[in-house]
Formats: C-alpha cells, structure tokens, sequence
C-alpha cells in the first residue's frame, strides 16, 4: 500500500515573502485571461452601483491600482473615451508600451506599500482596484494600503475593489460520486486555515480606515464558465509550485505539482475548484 504524502503544502508557506509569483510572460498571460473571465461573469467593468460625475464639463478621473496588463483599462477607455485614465503598478513591465495605449490612458509606477506620489493624491473621481488578495496576505498590514486608497480619492469620490471569497470556495461535481481527492486538497491548501478570509471584511475595515457606504456583492460564474474557472485556478497553482520551488520548497512544490496533474483528471471527469468573486464599493465623505 502507498504512503500518503503528508508533505504540508499552503500559501503559508511564502509568509515574509514579497509577492512570489513570477513577474514573466506566464503571469501576464494568467493575467489577461483572468480578466476575459471576470469579464464574463461581471458583464461590467464599473460597478452599476457607482455614481460618477458628469463628464460634459471636465473628464471623469479613473485610477486603476495594480494595473498589470492594463486589459481593465483599455475596457474602460473604450467605454469611456473622453474618461482620464491612470494605471499604477510596481511592475509596468507587463504593461503594454506607451505608444501602443490610447491618448486617455497613462501609466505610473507606485508601490502600493509607500505612500502615493504628491501628484496622485485627492486626484480621482474612481480608484479601482482588483485582487489583492494574494499581496495583502500573510501578515502584510492592510490598513496603511486602504488609507493610500482613500488618500487617491477626491472627496466624494468611489472606490471598487474586486477580489476572491476563499471562504466560500469549493469543490463542484456533476454529481456527487465523482471522485475529486485532489480538487479537495488543493482547495484545503488554497484556503490554508482562513489566510485569505479577509477579503469578506472589507466594508468594516474600509469604513474603519474612512469610508463610507461599503457595499459589497457576490457573483459567482454558471455551470458554462465552471471548467474554464477551474484550469484558471490550477495555472494559478502552477506558478505558486514554480515559487515554491524558488524558495527553495522543493517536496512542497513537488507534492502541489502531482496534485494538479491529478486534479486535471478530476476535472475531465465533472469536477472543478470553484473560488467565488466580491466587488466592494465605497465612497469618500464629501
């Protein structure tokens, strides 16, 4: 009989560390098919909820926080083209070059973990930003970011911010006698006792840091987006394996590699981890 591994593997295991994910052409194709499909599940790119200003004056200002590729942007640009547009990332490698974005469209390098640029602040009609939930984890303060949120904002001003309900994550089958161990485990190391939950507090935490009126909503996709969620997640738990593997977490990443080649089966055969989704809208006092 084979021994279980009982190798421990959890995103606890990057605890103190930086973002771990590799900044390569890998996560920004991660990235750009990340959006597609929020896309898809949202039918929207600002929050019905959101009330922004007339633009028949002055441009509306939008700031778009860890921007990434930019495809949040680039959505928003053509929806509203006379919109002024900002992208902030620490890393704007990923980024399309200057010259290939629209005139409304600009990109600043900020790390969200130091104060804004003077030029930034009290600036924006709407800050947005997407999926935090992976930076702000692991013993990172959260509340000096929120506050940098705030200070982006003109008074009155909006901020929605999109990320991932772990606490509600899940195994889906087609029935209940398919066979999904490895689903089941990678769903118990993503949730790593509760490390990301704090995604779910996000009202009160805003609203401790100065907002006002945080709404949050949950969307989850269909049975049709169900399989391509699912192999979303596992090339998310591709690279953390090529993290843990940089960190020198060799059984770790080993063990998390065999699970996924396991739990592509699973999926061929009606399973699926399925991670549901929260947009957070707040505003700033007047």
């Amino acid at each position: 009989m084979a021994q279980e591994d009982t190798t421990p593997v959890s995103f606890k295991l990057t605890d103190g560390h930086d973002y771990v994910f590799d900044k390569s052409h890998m996560e920004a194709c991660r990235l750009n098919l990340q959006h597609m499909l929020f896309r898809e599940v949202f039918q929207f790119s600002i929050h019905p909820s959101v009330q922004l200003p007339d633009s028949s004056s002055k441009p509306v200002k939008i700031v778009d926080v860890a921007a990434g590729t930019c495809l949040w942007m680039l959505d928003v640009a053509r929806e509203m083209p006379i919109a002024q547009l900002d992208g902030t990332d620490i890393d704007l490698t990923k980024a399309p070059h200057a010259l290939w974005l629209p005139d409304n469209v600009t990109m600043y390098s900020w790390n969200i973990f130091e104060d804004p640029p003077s030029s930034l602040i009290g600036k924006y009609d709407l800050v947005h930003v997407r999926l935090l939930v992976l930076v702000l984890s692991g013993g990172f303060d959260t509340k000096p970011v929120l506050r940098r949120m705030l200070q982006l904002l003109k008074p009155g001003g909006t901020l929605q911010w999109d990320d991932l309900d772990c606490v509600n994550m899940h195994v889906r089958k087609v029935n209940p006698s398919v066979s999904a161990s490895a689903l089941d485990e990678i769903c118990t190391l993503s949730y790593s006792s509760g490390r990301h939950n704090w995604t779910l507090d996000l009202p009160q935490m805003l609203e401790a840091e100065g907002f006002q009126h945080a709404q949050m909503h949950h969307y989850s996709e269909g049975p049709t987006m169900t399989r391509a969620f699912n192999d979303l997640h596992m090339y998310t738990m591709d690279e953390f394996a090529a993290s843990l593997m940089r960190l020198g977490k060799t059984e770790a990443a080993k063990k998390l590699y065999r699970l996924i080649e396991e739990g592509y089966k699973e999926s061929a055969g009606g399973a699926a981890l399925c991670i549901p989704r929260i947009v957070v809208v707040a505003r700033r006092p007047e």
